[in-house]
C-alpha cells in the first residue's frame, strides 16, 4: 500500500504563506517517500484543490475541529458518531483518514502559540490528537512555537507535543523555549529552517514578464511592500496610524530614495479582516492613485508573488512569507514583526548586529508617528551588505529547510 501523508495546520491558500508551506512540503517529501499519497486538512478545501490539481493530493475540510466550535446538542452527536457515523459523517471521514495515515505533518507555520487565542491553539492541535489516539506518528513540523502567554495555552500545547515523533522549529529562539521552557524531549527537537526558503519561483522568462508588468519605470528601482490589513486586527494596533506610517514610508521612497513601488497582497481571505488587498488599496486611494505605486493584485501564486519579489531592490513585509521571498531570493527585505517568528528567522539568517541595525523592526515602534522612515532609510542605504550578508548565508539556510524533511522521512521508516 502506498504511504499516505496528512498534512494538518492548513488554513487556505488564499494566505500565499500557507500555500508555500504546503506546496513545499509535498515536493520535498515526494522526492523522499516514493509514491506518497497526501491529504491536505484546511478551512477552503475547494478552493485550494482548485490552485493544487496534483493527482497524488486531495484536500479535505478539517472537520476535526469540530467539537471546539459546537454547542452541547451537536458536540454529543459528534461524540455518538463513532457508533453512529450517520450523527456527524464529516467528523468521522476525517478521523478515519488520520487514522489511516503513515504520518500526520503538523504545518502552518506559527499556529502554535497565544496570539490567535486559545481555541485557535486547539483546532490545530485536534487532528494531532486524533493521530495520538489512534497510534499514528505525527511530526510538528517546521514551527514558530510559543512563547505561550497563559498556561491553559502552554498546557494544552504540551499535552499533546510531548507525543510527537519529531518536533522541528525553524527558528532558534523556539528551538530553545521548547526545549528549555516546556521542558519537550532534547532528542526530538530539531532547528531547521521554513520550508518556503526551497520554494521553486516561476521561470526566468515568466518571472521577468511578471516583474516587467509591474514595473512602473524601467530606469527606477522597485520596492516591494507586503502590508498586512491582518496586523492592527492581531495586535489591537490603530488601523488610522498604520495607514498613516504606510504613506510617510512611501512617499520618502518615491521622492527621496527614487523608487517606484509594488504592493504584495500575500494574503488574500475572504475576511476583511484578513484580505491585503483591503489595506493596499486604501493606500493607493490616499496617495491618489500615484502611477509609480502598483499593486500587485492579480489571481498570482505563491511562486508568482516570489517571482516578482525576487526582481525588486528591497522588500519591507509585514507577511513573513513575503519576506521570505525577499531573503531566499537574496533580496535584501525589512520585516515588520509582532511575534517571536519575525524576529528568530531572521536573526538565525542574518545574526543579532545586522537584524538590529537594518532588518527588523516592531510594528508597535513602526506605528509610532515617523518611526517607520528611518529604519527603511536604514535598510535601503545598507542594502547593498545586506546582500552580501543573504549571498553567503543562504546556502546552510537551504540545506537547514531540507533536512527537516530527511526527519520526516526518517519517521515514516521507523
Amino acid at each position: 500500500m502506498k504511504p499516505k501523508i496528512v498534512i494538518t495546520g492548513i488554513t487556505s491558500f488564499r494566505n500565499h504563506g500557507v500555500e508555500a508551506l504546503v506546496v513545499t512540503t509535498i515536493a520535498e517529501l515526494r522526492k523522499r517517500v516514493p509514491g506518497a499519497r497526501f491529504l491536505v486538512l484546511d478551512r477552503a478545501s475547494e478552493y485550494d484543490a482548485a490552485a493544487f490539481p496534483d493527482a497524488d493530493t486531495r484536500f479535505l475540510t478539517d472537520a476535526s475541529v469540530r467539537p471546539l466550535y459546537r454547542g452541547g446538542a451537536r458536540r454529543m452527536m459528534t461524540q455518538l458518531s463513532k457508533h453512529a457515523k450517520f450523527l456527524d459523517r464529516d467528523y468521522q471521514n476525517v478521523r478515519s483518514e488520520i487514522t489511516g495515515a503513515s504520518c500526520v505533518v503538523a504545518s502552518g507555520g506559527d499556529v502554535f502559540c497565544s496570539e490567535y487565542g486559545h481555541r485557535s491553539l486547539c483546532s490545530h492541535l485536534a487532528p494531532l490528537e486524533l493521530a495520538r489516539k489512534a497510534g499514528v506518528p505525527f511530526v510538528l513540523h517546521a514551527q514558530s512555537i510559543g512563547p505561550f502567554t497563559t498556561d491553559a495555552d502552554r498546557e494544552v500545547f504540551t499535552a499533546t507535543a510531548r507525543h510527537a515523533a519529531a518536533v522541528t522549529v525553524r527558528e532558534a529562539a523556539s528551538f530553545r523555549y521548547v526545549k528549555e521552557d516546556l521542558g519537550l524531549d532534547p532528542a526530538r527537537v530539531h532547528h531547521v529552517a521554513d520550508p518556503a526558503f526551497l520554494l521553486d519561483r516561476r521561470t526566468e522568462e515568466e518571472g521577468a514578464a511578471l516583474f516587467r508588468h509591474h514595473r512602473c519605470q524601467p530606469d527606477r528601482p522597485l520596492v516591494a511592500l507586503s502590508t498586512s490589513q491582518a496586523i492592527c486586527h492581531w495586535m489591537k494596533g490603530d488601523a488610522a496610524q498604520h495607514v498613516d506610517a504606510w504613506i510617510a514610508v512611501i512617499r520618502w521612497l518615491l521622492d527621496t530614495a527614487g523608487t517606484d513601488v509594488v504592493l504584495i497582497p500575500h494574503v488574500q481571505e475572504v475576511s476583511f479582516h484578513n484580505d491585503d488587498r483591503v489595506l493596499a488599496t486604501q493606500i493607493q486611494r490616499r496617495l491618489g492613485y500615484d502611477p509609480r505605486v502598483r499593486l500587485a493584485g492579480g489571481d498570482f501564486g505563491a511562486p508568482d508573488f516570489k517571482a516578482i519579489i525576487s526582481r525588486c531592490s528591497l522588500v519591507v513585509a509585514e507577511r513573513m512569507h513575503a519576506a521570505i521571498a525577499g531573503l531566499s531570493t537574496g533580496v535584501p527585505t525589512l520585516g515588520i514583526g509582532y511575534s517571536i517568528k519575525a524576529e528568530g528567522i531572521l536573526t538565525d539568517l542574518l545574526g543579532p548586529d545586522l537584524v538590529k541595525r537594518q532588518a527588523l523592526i516592531s510594528i508597535q515602534d513602526f506605528l509610532a508617528p515617523g518611526a517607520g522612515v528611518e529604519p527603511v532609510k536604514a535598510a535601503w542605504d545598507g542594502r547593498g551588505s545586506m546582500a552580501t550578508a543573504l549571498a553567503a548565508a543562504l546556502p546552510a539556510a537551504r540545506d537547514s529547510a531540507a533536512r527537516a524533511f530527511d526527519l520526516i522521512a526518517g519517521v515514516m521508516k521507523k
